[in-house]
Formats: C-alpha cells, structure tokens, sequence
C-alpha cells in the first residue's frame, strides 16, 4: 500500500543560499544542498514527497537593456542576440525575471525483482499540477543518478522516460537492498535549472554504512589510466580538482575524447554519508589528457566521485574515493 504524505516544507531560499548556487553555476557546477531522507513504509515500496530543490534565480544584478538571453548552465555568459554558450555549447534563452520559487518533487520508489522503479513527478510551484514540459539539460529532459551499495560502490547515471501522464519512470537494478540516494538534473520550460536529492531504501531500514576506504590511486579502465590531483581542495571554497589521462599501454597522451552529452565529461562528487551532492563539468571543452574542475565541496571530510568521459564511441565511468582537509 502506497501513503501519500504532505509536503513537509521546502528549503530556504535567500541571499547566502543563491549566493553559492551562483558561485557553483558559474563554474560549471551546481551544489545540491542536505540530503531528504525518506521513510521506509513497507518491504517493497517507499513513498514519499521530499522538500523542494530550489528554483535558482538568475543573479542579483538585472540584466542591461543589451542583456536579454543567456546560458542556464553558465548564468555569467550572456548576449543581446541568441546563440551559444562557448563553455557548454547549450543554446541561450531568455533571461528570465528574478523569482524564487520551487518546483516540489513527488519520489517514489518501488522494489521489483532485482531493483526499484522510480517515478519522480515534478510539480508547478504555485498550483501544483504536474510539470509536462521540460527543455533539454545537456541534450536530456531529464539527467538521474543513483548511487549507493556497500563503499557506495553502484554508480549509474540514466535518463528517466517521461509517461504521457508527465511522471518520469525507470527501472534500475540494484546490487542490493539498502540505502541510495537518487539525484535528478532538470529545467522545466519558462523556469532555471534545478537539482534534487534524496535517499530511499528498499526492503532494509535506514543504517549507517562503513564508508568507503581512500582510494586516490590512479585508475585503468577501458585501456585509459587516470590520474587525480586534489591537491587543491579544501572544505567549504573553490578549488581546482584535476584529472590526466593517458593510454594505460603506450604510455601517450590521450587527446581524443568525445562530448559526453554535451560536455567534455561529467563528474558526480558525493558524500560518503550521502548529504551532500555536486554534479559539474570541465572549466573547458579540452579533449584530454587534462580535465579541470573547479568545485565548491561544502566541507571537509571524504568524498567519493565518478569521473564519466567517452572515448571513440564508449562511455568510462571512473571512480575515486579522497580525503578533503
């Protein structure tokens, strides 16, 4: 039996809040806020409305009379005529006008053999009624990440299909039962980009985890070795993380990665507690052997991350596991 319950709140919006979503927006980077945990209503279904991402506003500055479209992934790039964002290569739109508002998202997720199915309903913020048209974030709709297992070692990113009655759905096999935390990248049409957590379970309670061991060493997958330098980091200010790749047998340089849907590659940063999320791309459209990026972690601690790149038609997803002072 599904239980529908209230929505519960939604989070604080103000100065502070916006200020470090611009800051992350404007390096390619958007920082996802505390994790909503979900209760667990029977073995096989959970249900329940989690508090609303936020609707990011552009900045506070109003754009000049030459201002009027830019880009939703990168609000610092603007133009008085339509065209492209030389970072992402996303067309501009218009600059809408200063709003804060959010879209409340309905997460459910039902155990199947296997797995889970999530459906995931996005919500007007003023009538409620379900969200039907979306503008695409990086050639998607719709942008969902899972992750969790033991040492968070389950890692997929996926593009739920919207169903005519405008819920997205998608099944996804999970290794076990157990806490995940579900993160979805969208941009309903007239609106900002938003992002939203959270953490639901199937078939086991909410327990704390070990958390996965360092694991920092340079990586081979898929012929590619990958090397990090984190060196840069530190809890609660930008930094630069930087990623080298070279052919793992020859030793050379590799300078021929593909656009990833839409970037160079993509990186997801989590928690090893799972509350806290950022999902970013390179400062560059640089096609190897270095990828930069300039995070804004929120604190110190362990953070594990999946490094997504694809090279002559192939996807490589590519795990680490580091220590942030």
């Amino acid at each position: 039996m599904k239980i529908d319950r209230p929505i519960v709140g939604q989070r604080a919006s103000g100065p502070s809040r916006v200020g470090l979503g611009e800051r992350l927006r404007s390096s390619g980077l958007a920082w996802l806020g505390p994790t909503i945990v979900s209760l667990l209503l029977s073995p096989t279904t959970v249900s329940s409305f989690a508090l609303s991402p936020t609707r990011v506003s552009p900045p506070a500055q109003s754009p000049t009379s030459e201002e009027k479209y830019w880009c939703s992934m990168h609000p610092d790039v603007r133009s008085a005529v339509p065209g492209t964002c030389p970072i992402c290569h996303m067309r501009l739109v218009r600059i809408p006008p200063a709003a804060f508002s959010t879209n409340p998202v309905d997460l459910r997720a039902t155990a199947i053999v296997g797995g889970v199915r999530l459906r995931l309903t996005v919500r007007d913020p003023e009538t409620r009624a379900i969200e039907r048209q979306f503008d695409l974030v990086h050639e998607r709709t719709m942008h969902l990440f899972v992750v969790g297992g033991d040492g968070l070692s389950y890692f997929t990113h996926e593009h739920p299909a919207q169903q005519p009655d405008g819920v997205f759905m998608l099944d996804v096999p999970l290794p076990q039962a157990g806490p995940y935390m579900a993160i979805a990248e969208f941009l309903p049409t007239g609106g900002t980009p938003q992002v939203f957590q959270q953490v639901f379970t199937t078939g086991e309670p909410f327990a704390p985890r070990e958390p996965p061991a360092a694991d920092p060493g340079p990586k081979i997958v898929d012929g590619m070795r990958v090397t990090i330098d984190a060196s840069k980091l530190k809890g609660g200010e930008e930094g630069k993380l930087s990623f080298r790749i070279d052919d793992a047998a020859s030793d050379a340089a590799v300078t021929d990665l593909e656009p990833y849907l839409g970037a160079s590659a993509h990186l997801l940063v989590v928690t090893t507690d799972l509350t806290e999320a950022i999902h970013g791309h390179p400062t560059d459209e640089a096609r190897g052997p270095d990828l930069s990026f300039t995070p804004i972690l929120p604190r110190a601690g362990r953070y594990k991350m999946w490094l997504q790149v694809q090279r002559a038609g192939r996807v490589s997803t590519v795990p680490f596991v580091i220590d942030v002072p």
